[in-house]
């Protein structure tokens, strides 16, 4: 309660029952628009805060979406935050959010197991990690919640899921690179525990094959957890005996590492090798100061936005289908890394 003021207070004020005032809290449909006028006025001249724990008790829903990533701190989710935040600012859900440092299944599941008591009424769940698969089945038996997979695609698991083109994308920097006159392309992989991983992978070389492009042997370089791996990967195939004339990276924190590499070597970015990454980061790790880095674009603000949005229609009933798969293309941001080859 706000102040002392009371329920009792708000139907004493507005001349109406005390179920009539809890109807109005609650949202439900049972009340004239003339009835409800008449409470809110009461509300707001009394300055009445009616006790959301309590208010869920009566309504069955707490009217927050609760949302768990990975490393919340990183850089990398500025945008998608962004989106979140502006998504549940357009809808009358709060977001509750969840950092799980690295892939720590055992606090995701915890986080999960909180959120799932009562504390929300739908969970957003970001990630493509390949060890997820305890908490995609904990998920399976929650029926009663609604649920967002952004990036993870369990195929027997029917629930909205809204995905990246990781394999095109990919795809697309090599044809990018092939158009600007690059032959000799490499590849630096990602976390070799997520799903997007072997996706931009399986798109580089797709890209290279569909196109007759050689992969060269040391032109696949694969990266540990940490990104800032991509300085000794690059190191390596800049030594080889046909270095590559371009590195497509599968993400800008690998990139900018790679840029690294090859300026601490002596080389000139783009005029020596062209760099291209993949996720058009807005913030680089580590105090980067190198050129801006050419990316293929996916958007994460939209994401955001759209998982908020679809969960607040199918909380609302105001969306038919079950649940929501989308794929969402990207697109290539040029920028100072890439150019044709000397």
């Amino acid at each position: 309660m706000g102040n002392g003021i009371t329920i009792k207070d708000v139907a004493r004020v507005s001349g109406v029952s005390l179920a009539t005032v809890s109807r109005v809290i609650n949202g439900t449909d049972m009340v004239s628009d003339k009835t409800k006028e008449k409470v809110m006025d009461a509300v707001k001249k009394l300055g009445y805060n009616p006790n959301s724990a309590a208010r869920a008790l009566v309504s069955q829903k707490t009217n927050a979406i609760g949302i768990v990533v990975h490393n919340l701190h990183d850089p990398f989710f500025y945008d998608l935050i962004k989106g979140f935040e502006t998504g549940a600012q357009h809808t009358k859900y709060n977001v509750i959010f969840c950092s799980v440092l690295g892939a720590n299944i055992q606090s995701k599941e915890k986080y999960l197991r909180y959120l799932t008591n009562g504390v929300v009424d739908a969970v957003i769940l970001y990630g493509s990690y390949l060890t997820d698969e305890s908490v995609i089945q904990y998920l399976k038996i929650r029926n009663s919640l609604k649920y967002v997979m952004i990036e993870n695609d369990v195929k027997d698991f029917n629930c909205n899921k809204l995905l990246i083109d990781n394999m095109g994308g990919a795809q697309s920097a090599i044809e990018y690179l092939l158009g600007k006159g690059h032959r000799n392309i490499a590849h630096i992989c990602g976390n070799p525990n997520k799903k997007v991983t072997i996706d931009r992978l399986n798109g580089y070389i797709n890209g290279m094959r569909q196109n007759g492009l050689e992969i060269h042997d040391g032109y696949i370089g694969h990266s540990s957890t940490d990104y800032r791996s991509g300085y000794e990967r690059m190191k390596e195939m800049l030594g080889l005996q046909t270095p590559p004339s371009a590195v497509f990276c599968s993400d800008d924190a690998i990139a900018s590492y790679a840029v690294r590499a090859a300026l601490d070597k002596g080389l000139r970015i783009p005029e020596d090798i062209s760099v291209i990454g993949f996720d058009n980061q807005t913030i680089l790790p580590d105090n980067y100061r190198g050129p801006q880095i050419t990316s293929v674009s996916q958007p994460l603000y939209q994401i955001g936005y759209d998982s908020i949005d679809l969960l607040s229609r199918q909380l609302e009933g105001q969306e038919d289908k079950p649940f929501t798969e989308k794929i969402y293309k990207t697109r290539i941001i040029e920028k100072d890394t890439v150019a044709g080859p000397k």
